[in-house]
């Protein structure tokens, strides 16, 4: 009886362990209190500049932190740590931030785009961040979205006065199109349709500039080099001459060219300036060879007209003798 109640006893045991044993593989692998420490001591160690510059970030790290402390430690398991990690790991939402936050901080276009790119980037760990239910339920996503905004919109008015105060075009329509992208991702509706507006009209205007500039500038090269041509043959008075009226047209060109590199802050214009000096000597030069042709030829034609004026008296006076001599015989 009693070897009965003992076997029994066993049989109890082992299938109250066989239970334990299943009920502990049913049940999913649960955090501990190591864990939620370790995070919340990561999270609460953030101090960074940006921060500092937008304040949706510190409170988004505040609700993290309210957020694990609010979680009961078998709340707190590998997946809490996934997106804790993204959003304030070491290669977290906060750290990007940061590093974008500095980039913008420099007193360079270059420094400025690259911030754009990143930020636009950063939308990629916004959206994984929303996919974890811890972090959607509190809210986690919310605020760097929303300083991501403030960021676009800061760096549309960026580039938006680096636009207004750029003299060449082709860098202002750069700066104007970085704005547009920055107001358009910044969702500023508002500023995106008059900045589209402004890119598209401004662009128009420069590229009928442009095509006139381009027109007029092979005219007046083309005939710059007749005009070249015109004074290394100088001893042909045809080259000359056409020397001349080609230097007039290169000027008329080049000038229309000038004027529009200078409206678009073109660099190119010095290079057409001093060439507008060059054709002006060049003009002059051939003005003064053609004078000397003309005194020359003038000279030419008033002793030949002297000599025929002298023949033809000669010739009056011997046909006037001739007529006396006739009346004398008479």
């Amino acid at each position: 009886m009693i070897f009965r109640s003992g076997y029994i006893m066993v049989r109890a045991i082992n299938l109250l362990a066989a239970i334990l044993i299943l009920c502990m593989l049913a049940m999913p692998v649960l955090g501990d209190d190591a864990l939620k420490r370790e995070l919340v001591e990561q999270t609460s160690k953030i101090n960074l500049p940006v921060l500092a510059r937008y304040q949706e970030l510190d409170l988004m790290r505040k609700q993290i932190l309210i957020t694990l402390q609010t979680l009961s430690p078998d709340q707190v398991t590998e997946s809490t740590r996934k997106w804790v990690n993204i959003a304030s790991g070491p290669n977290g939402i906060l750290q990007k931030f940061d590093g974008i936050n500095d980039l913008a901080s420099k007193d360079d276009p270059h420094s400025h785009e690259e911030a754009l790119t990143r930020a636009t980037g950063l939308k990629n760990d916004i959206n994984a961040l929303e996919g974890y239910p811890q972090a959607k339920e509190n809210f986690i996503a919310f605020y760097p979205k929303t300083a991501l905004s403030h960021f676009f919109t800061d760096q549309g008015e960026y580039f938006e006065r680096l636009a207004d105060s750029e003299n060449d075009t082709r860098l202002a329509i750069d700066y104007y199109e970085h704005a547009l992208s920055a107001y358009r991702e910044a969702e500023d509706i508002t500023k995106t349709t008059y900045l589209d507006l402004k890119v598209k009209e401004l662009r128009s205007e420069y590229q009928f500039d442009m095509e006139i500039a381009n027109e007029s500038l092979a005219v007046g090269e083309t005939k710059f080099n007749q005009s070249l041509y015109g004074l290394n043959h100088s001893g042909n008075f045809i080259s000359v001459a056409t020397g001349i009226l080609s230097a007039r047209t290169s000027k008329r060109e080049l000038s229309t060219v000038y004027k529009i590199y200078q409206k678009h802050g073109d660099e190119r214009a010095s290079e057409i300036g001093e060439k507008l000096a060059e054709i002006d000597c060049i003009h002059a030069e051939l003005v003064d060879l053609f004078l000397k042709y003309a005194a020359v030829s003038v000279t030419v034609f008033i002793v030949m007209l002297v000599c025929v004026l002298g023949l033809l008296f000669r010739w009056t006076h011997a046909v006037e003798d001739t007529l006396l001599g006739n009346e004398v015989i008479r």
